[in-house]
């Protein structure tokens, strides 16, 4: 009876620890995967671990004077985004991105990104990044709460659209521009 007693106490940690683990990664699987493209970069931080950070490129964000909106609506079919725009109560949307109510982040949360990666990894996507002739994609999965997480970048090569934008921005291969700010962390 002791025995079972103490074979009980040391195993249900390890079981509340387990449905926690379960709790979270059934979380982080639900929601719709939309692909966004991202600029700004900052691969590693050797006292944060090993990450990627970045700003959303939304398409159809244009800058905006006053309050910054509350919420993005995104539009498309994923994983495909077309456009996004700020969300507002008279209009529908189906895939309502919020910004964060936590101190400090609020509009930001919409506007930048944290992926983590491992450092083999990160060192490759800064070579990728600093790439003139590619665009990077962050892959993020976005819940019926209108919460968002990034969970993957990829890259491609730029369309014929995009390179013809760069150029007009002056931010092609060529370029003496400087490339998108780093988003040092």
């Amino acid at each position: 009876m002791i025995r079972a007693a103490r074979l009980a106490a040391a195993l249900l940690p390890l079981a509340g620890l387990a449905l926690i683990w379960a709790a979270g990664a059934r979380h982080y699987q639900q929601g719709t995967a939309w692909e966004v493209p991202i600029a700004g970069y900052d691969p590693r931080d050797v006292l944060r671990g090993h990450f990627v950070a970045f700003t959303y490129d939304w398409p159809g964000v244009e800058p905006f004077n006053g309050p910054p909106p509350e919420a993005l609506c995104l539009e498309g079919k994923a994983p495909r985004l077309v456009r996004a725009r700020p969300a507002s109560a008279s209009a529908p949307c189906p895939h309502r991105l919020l910004a964060s109510r936590a101190e400090g982040e609020g509009w930001d949360r919409l506007m930048r990104g944290r992926l983590y990666v491992d450092q083999d990894k990160a060192a490759m996507i800064e070579q990728q990044l600093q790439r003139p002739d590619q665009r990077g994609m962050v892959t993020i999965r976005q819940r019926a709460d209108g919460s968002f997480t990034p969970i993957a970048i990829r890259f491609r090569p730029l369309t014929p659209a995009e390179r013809e934008a760069r150029e007009a921005d002056g931010e092609g291969a060529g370029s003496t521009r400087p490339p998108p700010p780093i988003m040092a962390r």
